[in-house]
């Protein structure tokens, strides 16, 4: 949608940047030649009797085309004071009354000439400009209309074909498990090891998959009450404990007895991602969760000790399917797919991850939740 907004949006070059000021700074120095030309025409060469300052009419007729009315009532005063200088300069020729009514006409000339002609010019302007406003925003809201309608699509698509496959994947991990039991081959027991290893990075994709599908269509209940976050952690220490000890690496949290507003699963989702991405990418030292309080809201912190992100990588680390370049081959369940599913849900939230990292010293993911009985969701998805 972000490139079909941009042609929308886009002004023609002919209107905007460069082209638009070079022309105006020309229309500018025209009016400028033009009006001392008649300037010189008229002391030079006209006697008093004839109404030079006419002339001037076309000067701000000219002016008309720059884009503020200011421009030109501004040019309407100069030429009306080389009118006055042209009567004062000139050789005294004619009926003197008729003169002076000439040089007035000539100046009244001017002047209704510039505020009618501004007000109808620029009355057209901002008509146009109104038109094409709306225009655009109509452009804007079918686009947005039709993405919502193209996500809409797909997450039925993906809802419908997913079970399906869900399914399939399942039996097939059935028979796999069954053929691996009844073979005694060592070399087909190795096989069916990586069969098996296939289908759990299958399954693994298409849960990712489905899961980013719903959140990216708002298509998610949420159920928001007072959580205890020491409860959370204490479940995701449980978890993750194994892990971490098999890795050699100190797992620690800290939460004292904060209580948040929200949805206790999705924010168990994220830390459970941001955890599990912690412990991937340490080798060792420790990976410390923590929930302290700030400015009134509670700032929830997944730090490690590991490889960490190169500063150029981190803009894109959001991204479906994106992995760091210092990912070690051979990392299991690495799709790339965890912090888009950890962003999307931390959107759903109202709020947003925030990362600083260091390479071979480690990364800091961290987030804010509200307190409890402070309402902190976004009105995307249901909740009770």
């Amino acid at each position: 949608m972000g490139g079909k907004t941009s042609e929308i949006t886009k002004t023609p070059g002919w209107l905007s940047g460069d082209f638009a000021h070079q022309n105006n700074v020309l229309v500018a120095l025209v009016c400028g030649i033009l009006a001392a030309g008649i300037f010189i025409i008229d002391v030079a060469s006209l006697p008093l009797g004839v109404a030079a300052g006419v002339a001037y009419v076309a000067v701000v007729l000219l002016s008309l085309y720059l884009p503020r009315w200011q421009y030109t009532i501004f040019i309407a005063a100069i030429v009306s004071v080389l009118t006055v200088f042209g009567f004062l300069m000139s050789e005294p020729a004619g009926i003197p009354w008729m003169v002076v009514t000439n040089r007035l006409l000539a100046l009244a000339a001017i002047w209704l000439t510039a505020i009618v002609g501004s007000r109808l010019v620029h009355a057209r302007r901002r008509k146009s400009d109104d038109s094409l406003r709306k225009k655009q925003e109509h452009a804007l809201r079918k686009a947005e209309q039709e993405a919502d309608r193209a996500r809409n699509a797909k997450s039925r698509f993906l809802e419908t074909t997913g079970n399906d496959l869900r399914h399939h994947l399942q039996t097939l991990s059935l028979l796999n498990g069954a053929l691996r039991k009844s073979v005694a081959d060592v070399k087909a027991q190795e096989m069916f090891a990586m069969q098996g290893d296939a289908l759990a990075k299958m399954s693994d994709l298409m849960n990712s998959l489905l899961e980013i599908s719903k959140l990216e269509s708002g298509d998610v209940d949420l159920h928001v009450a007072d959580t205890p976050i020491q409860e959370i952690f204490q479940r995701l220490q449980k978890e993750f404990a194994s892990q971490a000890e098999a890795k050699g690496l100190q797992l620690r949290f800290e939460s004292g007895s904060e209580v948040a507003y929200l949805d206790s699963k999705l924010l168990t989702r994220i830390i459970r991602l941001l955890l599990s991405n912690a412990i991937r990418y340490t080798n060792k030292g420790s990976v410390d969760v923590s929930c302290r309080r700030e400015s009134g809201s509670l700032r929830i912190t997944v730090e490690d000790s590991g490889i960490g992100i190169e500063p150029e990588q981190l803009t894109g680390i959001f991204d479906e399917f994106y992995r760091v370049d210092n990912d070690p081959a051979g990392r299991s369940g690495n799709l790339g797919l965890g912090l888009s599913i950890v962003e999307h849900s931390a959107k759903l939230m109202g709020t947003k991850v925030e990362v600083e990292s260091e390479p071979g010293h480690g990364s800091r993911f961290s987030f804010v939740v509200p307190t409890c009985g402070r309402a902190g969701l976004k009105s995307a998805g249901r909740t009770d």
